[in-house]
């Protein structure tokens, strides 16, 4: 049972909402979400670093930054969220986030509304962080709160709403700060006390005595000096008039440079006394402000469940809002989830960052297709023949689609798993003391103590630093724990031959077609990098075939001669594959 909440001054002092951490996600509820942390079973504590270690490592592999770089919610509390980066592994939460997204993107195609919407969400900020010692500064962000959710949910379509949560329920706490609003801004009204009422007409009267007193007096100093001051403080004149003028006992001087000294009147008496009386009733003011401020901050306090309530469904409805907006930007689809053992089906799938490059240099992407059907796949290929974007297209949809994002694919269907890996050749990892093979293992390490829960292992060009034969059964060996540890679902890319267990899918990229590329070339090399790139592209077949086993094509030796390799290495590198296939 969740306990009672705590005073709204107490909450409102931890940090803002872009500053609070993660371990927090949706559950579902009959009035909406709530926020719940999940209770595990013994050893969950430990292991969270680990995912979240696991979670971070994959979304660097499929350059997921990139993808979430699209995702612009518009409130401090989505933008919280989209930093906590929230991976779901409850396939129930993920189909209400869908669902949300899938309600949003139909509220959207009314633009007029929407825009609205935008904008009022826009407009939302954050509760302040230290409550009340915000004071009339804290009241003014409260009641810009409050004013825009109300606008917001008449917005609202009554589903949305009350899947959101986004009920309006603040209206007497909103009709006691709108007496100090005013064009947009907020003060301490006189509305709110009649002592404070009362002071500043004493003020207001004080101020009227205080220019009447001035405006005689500084006539006098006309009358006999010439100075006329207007409504200015002080003036500037010679200092040889200024010492006749400071005889007559109506003006001071102070010096100002070589020769000039700045004159100000001397009032009378009773206007010296008249604004001895306004300070004092300035320190009224100020006393009888700060008492009508606590009484607001009391008001606000004692809708503390409300607020919080409110606080929640902007997330929600920021979060599904934004993400509704992003999936029609960039076409995305929404996933389709599966029982555990299902096949990973992906049609026309796209990589996002190698979509855009490619469209930089006017080449044409190929999309993914194809049904990851076993647990254990096995994927060959050259170098740039697509091992590698395969992968991360894969872990960019199953990343994305466990983060409640739809996907850039025409179709994706999975499983839920409980964590997701990557383990690649990470340039920017480091650790004392770590070649880059320790920091392999390392990685795999980390990602292996998390196989005792359904986990989607990615490995690319696995031991690739050490020689053919270690890797090979390296790659082996985890491929027959694997075999025996149903949780783990694995994707492994390698340019090493192993022996594969029956269990597992051997894979291979198409690749180059040599036939297409000399009828169309005759043997013509592209000139400078651009075509180079568009010639290999033109003929690289990026799908993906069962391997049958056999030797495949040397892909990797066209490719070096298209960007420029020697002829006689060309053929010295051939003549060395022939001889090894013979004695093979």
């Amino acid at each position: 049972m969740v306990g009672p909440a705590p005073p709204l001054e107490d909450r409102l002092r931890r940090k803002p909402p872009a500053q609070r951490g993660g371990g927090e996600s949706l559950q579902c509820d009959p009035g909406g979400f709530r926020s719940e942390t999940h209770a595990g079973r013994p050893g969950e504590a430990g292991i969270q670093p680990v995912l979240k270690k696991m979670k971070e490592t994959a979304a660097k592999f499929c350059e997921f930054d990139q993808f979430l770089a699209h995702y612009e919610p518009l409130t401090p509390y989505g933008r919280a969220e989209k930093l906590r980066g929230t991976f779901y592994s409850s396939a129930k939460e993920l189909e209400t986030l869908y669902d949300l997204t899938d309600g949003f993107a139909a509220f959207a195609k009314n633009k007029t509304r929407a825009d609205k919407l935008a904008w009022h969400l826009k407009n939302i900020p954050a509760l302040p962080a230290d409550g009340p010692s915000s004071g009339p500064a804290g009241l003014f962000l409260v009641h810009r709160f409050l004013s825009n959710f109300k606008a917001a949910a008449r917005l609202l379509p009554a589903p949305l709403a009350k899947k959101t949560g986004f009920h309006w329920t603040c209206s007497d706490l909103l009709s006691i700060l709108d007496k100090g609003a005013q064009s947009g801004a907020f003060h301490i009204a006189d509305a709110f006390s009649p002592a404070l009422a009362r002071v500043r007409r004493a003020i207001a009267e004080t101020d009227r005595h205080l220019a009447g007193l001035r405006a005689e007096r500084l006539a006098g100093i006309r009358k006999c000096s010439g100075l006329d001051f207007g409504d200015l403080d002080f003036l500037v004149i010679a200092e040889d008039r200024a010492r006749q003028l400071c005889e007559s006992g109506h003006v001071f001087t102070e010096p100002y440079d070589a020769g000039r000294v700045v004159t100000k009147p001397i009032m009378t008496p009773a206007w010296l006394e008249l604004s001895g009386e306004r300070e004092r009733l300035r320190a009224e003011e100020g006393r009888a402000e700060a008492l009508a401020c606590a009484e607001l901050w009391a008001a606000v306090t004692g809708e503390r469940a409300a607020l919080e309530a409110c606080e929640k469904a902007v997330e929600l409805c920021d979060r599904a809002f934004s993400r509704a907006r992003m999936a029609k930007g960039l076409s995305l689809s929404r996933p389709e989830l599966k029982s555990a053992g299902a096949p990973i089906a992906v049609k026309g799938a796209r990589f996002l960052p190698l979509e855009r490059t490619l469209g930089e240099y006017g080449l044409p992407y190929t999309p993914l297709d194809f049904t990851f059907g076993k647990r254990l796949s096995v994927i060959h290929g050259s170098n740039m023949g697509g091992k590698t974007v395969v992968l991360k297209t894969v872990t960019l949809l199953q990343l994305a689609a466990q983060s409640g994002f739809f996907v850039p694919a025409k179709k994706y269907s999975a499983p839920v798993f409980s964590g997701l890996a990557a383990v690649w050749g990470d340039p920017d990892d480091k650790a004392e003391g770590l070649s880059a093979f320790g920091l392999e293992m390392e990685a795999f390490n980390r990602a292996w103590a998390a196989a005792d829960r359904p986990l989607l292992l990615v490995m690319d060009e696995f031991a690739r630093t050490t020689n053919a034969a270690e890797a090979s059964a390296l790659i082996s060996g985890v491929l027959e724990e694997a075999v025996s540890n149903r949780n783990v679902r694995l994707m492994l890319a390698t340019h090493f031959r192993a022996p594969l267990p029956r269990e597992a899918a051997a894979l291979r990229m198409l690749g180059f077609d040599p036939a297409s590329f000399r009828r169309h070339y005759k043997g013509k090399t592209a000139a400078g990098l651009r075509e180079k790139l568009k010639t290999i592209n033109r003929f690289m077949r990026y799908g993906l075939a069962a391997d049958k086993g056999a030797a495949g094509p040397a892909d990797a030796l066209s490719i070096a001669a298209i960007l420029g390799v020697p002829a006689r290495i060309i053929k010295a590198a051939e003549r060395s594959m022939e001889e090894n296939n013979a004695r093979d």
